[in-house]
C-alpha cells in the first residue's frame, strides 16, 4: 500500500474509531490502533485508472486518475475495520485523493423495487421523527459517556432522478465539536439496489449533483442487469423505493411502519452499538449502518505527497 494511500486511510480511520465500538463485527479480540492500520495496509488498494468489475451486483467502476479503490473482501474489511459492523454487502469503496472523501458501495440483492410510491415520499415528516429519534437516543448517547448527536435539518431533502433511478437525499448533522454532512442515494438495478454512502467534511460538500453523483457517474451495472432490463417474472422485493428510503432512515412511510412490509420491527430509541439511534429491521444491516455512518465525522487526511503511488502488492 502506498504511503498516500496509508495516510488518507488512516486519517479516516482516526475519526472513525473515535466513534466505533471496541470490538469487530465477528466477535474477534479488540484491536489497537497499530493493529488496525496493520490490517489496512495489507489490503489491495488500487490507484490504477481503469475498469473494475463488480461481481455481486454484475456492475462496474471505471475508475479515473486521482482516485483509490477498495474492492469485493478488501472493502467489506475496511468497513468492519472502521465501523464494527457486518460489512459482507460492501462491494467497493472509492476514495478522492483531493478532497479526501470516500464514498461506500453496498449492494443488497433484494430484487426489483419499484419506482411508483415516490409521491407518498414527505420530507417534512421524515425529518421530524428524525429529529425526534435523536432526542431520545441522546439521553442513551449521555448515559453512555458519548457526544449527543443532532440532525440540523435537510442539505438536500430526498428526491428521486427517474433518468438513473436513483433517490439522493443529504443530510446536516452536528455535535458538540462538528458539523457534518451525511449524503446518501439509492440506486435501483434489476435485481436489487446499491446503497451509496458519501462520508467526507462538509466544506468537501457541494451538493449530491456534484459531490456524490460525480463519483457515482464511474458506477453503471452490466446490459442485462441495469433497472430498465426488468422482465415480467423476475423477483420482485415487494416495496417502492419510497418504502425503502423511509426504512434507511427509520421513519414510517405512509399510512402505517414500513417495517410492516419488509417484516420487521422499528425502535427507536435504543443504541446500535456505539453511536447510532437503533433501528431493528429485517432488511438488514444496510440499514445500520446508515445510521452508523450518519453518526461518525468525517475524515480530514492530510494531503498526499506528490506523484503517483506505486502499484499494490
Amino acid at each position: 500500500m502506498s504511503a498516500a494511500a496509508a495516510r488518507i486511510a488512516f486519517a479516516m480511520l482516526a475519526l472513525l474509531l473515535s466513534f466505533s465500538p471496541s470490538a469487530l463485527a465477528d466477535g474477534s479480540n479488540v484491536l489497537t490502533d497499530e493493529q488496525r492500520q496493520a490490517e489496512i495496509e495489507k489490503l489491495n488498494w488500487i490507484s490504477a485508472a481503469g475498469h473494475y468489475q463488480l461481481a455481486a451486483s454484475h456492475s462496474y467502476i471505471d475508475l479515473p486518475d486521482g482516485y483509490y479503490l477498495l474492492l469485493g473482501a478488501d472493502a467489506a474489511r475496511y468497513d468492519t475495520l472502521t465501523n464494527g459492523l457486518d460489512a459482507s454487502n460492501t462491494e467497493a469503496i472509492v476514495f478522492h485523493d483531493a478532497d479526501h472523501t470516500a464514498v461506500y458501495f453496498v449492494f443488497d440483492a433484494v430484487g426489483y423495487v419499484k419506482d411508483d410510491d415516490w409521491s407518498e415520499v414527505d420530507a417534512d415528516s421524515f425529518l421530524k421523527q428524525m429529529q425526534e429519534a435523536e432526542l431520545k437516543a441522546n439521553s442513551e448517547r449521555a448515559r453512555q459517556g458519548l457526544s449527543y448527536m443532532i440532525v440540523d435539518g435537510w442539505k438536500e431533502p430526498p428526491r428521486f432522478d427517474t433518468a438513473t433511478h436513483t433517490a439522493y437525499w443529504a443530510t446536516s448533522l452536528s455535535n458538540a465539536m462538528s458539523h457534518w454532512i451525511n449524503a446518501t442515494a439509492v440506486r435501483l438495478a434489476r435485481n436489487g439496489y446499491h446503497y451509496v454512502i458519501w462520508v467526507g467534511e462538509e466544506k468537501a460538500f457541494t451538493g449530491s449533483s456534484n459531490s456524490l453523483a460525480s463519483v457515482m457517474a464511474i458506477h453503471d451495472y452490466d446490459t442485462g442487469y441495469r433497472y430498465s432490463d426488468y422482465v415480467e417474472g423476475d423477483k420482485l422485493a415487494g416495496y417502492g423505493v419510497g418504502a425503502l428510503v423511509a426504512s434507511i432512515l427509520g421513519v414510517k412511510f405512509g399510512k402505517g411502519f414500513l417495517l410492516a412490509l419488509l417484516g420487521g420491527i422499528l425502535v427507536f430509541g435504543k443504541k446500535i452499538l456505539a453511536v447510532a439511534a437503533a433501528i431493528v429491521v429485517a432488511a438488514g444491516a444496510i440499514i445500520m449502518r446508515s445510521r452508523r455512518k450518519a453518526a461518525a465525522l468525517p475524515p480530514s487526511a492530510p494531503p498526499p505527497p506528490a506523484g503517483p503511488p506505486p502499484a499494490a502488492g
